[in-house]
């Protein structure tokens, strides 16, 4: 062999080491941030709310833990059907059903003749609050499977269940021993934040019981200052005592006091976003998912569907629902004679939840239907605006997609959701004691022919969408990280064991105060004595001068 084929020989040798070599070190150096335990958890989820929207919302967090292989066990009223389980069986998903033919559930159930926005109106919300909290204790914590399953010997590593209106739910951490990771529907609940020690300032953090708009005039902040002290007395001294009896009743006389409970909360998984409902200090441990039950897909619109939207000319379409469970078909005949006069008289195509076979009135530019596959008709091209209650699931959904919104809240969080969307300048936001024709019109044809609401839509649209993961990955990553406890010594604010005259430093205020002022009565004293003592000494000069003249 020549010493030049050698050589070569021996610079291939070299250069085959040298990259395996480079490519070793690459693969040692190189970060991957997945998650590498794959234990397997039990975890109880506790869902009391006869609410469907409040458990959509974490029904895909659900369903992707058992997809990882996690036993769930889930507790509420809406169970998976039979379609469901057929289409993608899961047998480590297990429900205990509360679901009682004679007691229903919220959905189509709002008389919009019984709402009305007086001037008792909070009372009305919180006496509301209330008389769903009292059910939900009541018909599910003595539901005959609830106490079955309180008999049985079962250890769970994490426990997911709603902060929203009652604590008496959080006896089930107490049973089971069990860490607590809690969920929101919605915006946080005010006593949720004081529970767990959350910044809820109210000079600029609108409260979810008022549509206030940022930034809040002196007006405002009064009102949300003094709406967020009551309700915080109100649940604390009212609320919490009718679920401890109810719960004491359930769980035994040797349950700790609920609000001792709550305060152990690990972890709170929120359905908002700071795009969305603005930006405001949030603990570690407080998570924002919102959109998480937006699915990663759109699918295919029924036929008939399709081929009305498909239809609309380049004026577009108006989508209009009304959620799950206002029942659109109770409106009051004036606001629904100015909703059919102007829908009637628009060249434009309306596609509309109606829960009734017939419709209100018979329009060639209408199509209603009982039920509607909401995410896919908005995500239809010439969907162009959204007429909606301002419920958070349909309005997230909105907001994802970028579309503008008309929107008309109803009760509960709905007034905050608007204001937010409406200071974004992606919505119209209407009163509905005050709707008429001429009010309505006006709304749609903003909505449709002014670009500043479709560009702010979907300005707000990409910065909803733009997360370092997505909400459902999230959700899943803080429900392992939960269970395996790692983290669960140092997650806690010190903030939620504080007294609140600790907490606001009234105890520093006023041991200042007081010591700034005995340092004032200490400091005129001394002056005082000092201009006493200065007063006779030159009295005293006087008197020696005047004597020294005699003599």
């Amino acid at each position: 062999m020549q010493i030049r084929d050698m050589w070569r020989i021996y610079s291939h040798v070299v250069l085959l080491l040298v990259v395996v070599s480079s490519t070793y070190c690459s693969a040692v150096n190189e970060t991957k941030f997945v998650n590498t335990d794959k234990s397997k958890f039990k975890i109880l989820s506790v869902f009391g709310h006869l609410g469907k929207s409040h458990f959509d919302v974490f029904k895909p967090l659900l369903e992707e833990l058992a997809r990882h292989g996690h036993e769930i066990t889930v507790i509420s009223y809406f169970p998976r059907t039979d379609s469901a389980k057929a289409k993608e069986p899961l047998p480590n998903y297990k429900d205990i059903s509360l679901v009682d033919p004679k007691v229903g559930v919220y959905v189509n159930v709002v008389d919009l003749h019984q709402v009305s926005h007086s001037r008792f109106f909070l009372a009305t919300q919180l006496l509301l609050l209330r008389s769903m909290a009292d059910f939900a204790c009541q018909t599910g914590l003595r539901h005959p499977l609830i106490t079955e399953f309180l008999r049985r010997d079962e250890k769970f590593d994490v426990i997911l269940t709603e902060n929203f209106n009652t604590d008496c739910f959080l006896g089930f951490i107490h049973h089971f021993k069990a860490p607590y990771l809690a969920l929101s529907s919605h915006q946080i609940m005010p006593w949720t934040n004081e529970d767990m020690g959350n910044e809820d300032n109210p000079s600029y953090i609108p409260n979810i019981f008022f549509g206030l708009t940022r930034p809040m005039d002196l007006i405002d902040r009064m009102k949300n200052a003094v709406t967020l002290l009551l309700f915080n007395a109100a649940y604390d001294y009212w609320f919490r005592p009718a679920d401890q009896a109810i719960a004491n009743e359930v769980f035994g006389p040797d349950l700790p006091e609920l609000s001792e409970i709550a305060r152990q909360s690990r972890a709170l998984l929120v359905n908002t976003h700071n795009s969305f409902h603005g930006s405001r200090p949030q603990l570690p441990n407080v998570i924002e998912v919102g959109g998480l039950h937006i699915p990663p897909k759109v699918n295919p619109v029924p036929k008939d569907i399709a081929k009305f939207l498909d239809s609309a000319n380049d004026e577009g379409v108006l989508y209009f629902s009304l959620g799950s469970m206002i029942k659109s078909t109770t409106m009051p005949k004036e606001k629904l004679d100015a909703i059919l006069n102007v829908i009637e008289s628009i060249p434009r195509k309306v596609i509309w939840k109606w829960e009734s076979d017939e419709s209100p009135r018979k329009m060639d530019n209408v199509m209603t239907r009982k039920w509607l596959p909401q995410f896919d008709v908005m995500n239809h091209p010439n969907i162009k605006c959204y007429l909606g209650h301002g419920g958070l699931l349909g309005l997230s959904e909105s907001v994802y997609i970028g579309l503008p919104s008309i929107l008309i809240p109803m009760f509960g969080d709905q007034f905050h959701n608007s204001a937010a969307v409406k200071t974004r300048g992606a919505a119209i936001v209407l009163d509905f004691n005050n709707f008429n024709e001429q009010y309505f019109r006006q709304a749609v044809d903003a909505c449709f022919n002014d670009t500043s609401y479709r560009e702010n839509a979907q300005r707000l649209s990409k910065a909803y969408r733009d997360r370092p993961a997505t909400p459902l990955e999230t959700a899943v990553w803080w429900t392992e990280y939960i269970a395996r406890g790692n983290g669960i010594p140092y997650l806690r604010s010190e903030g939620a064991d504080l007294p609140w005259y600790q907490l606001h430093l009234i105890d520093v205020a006023l041991v200042l105060i007081i010591g700034f002022a005995a340092f004032i009565y200490i400091f005129f004293r001394l002056i005082k004595l000092l201009l006493s003592l200065l007063k006779g000494t030159a009295g005293s000069q006087a008197g020696k001068t005047s004597k020294r003249k005699k003599d």
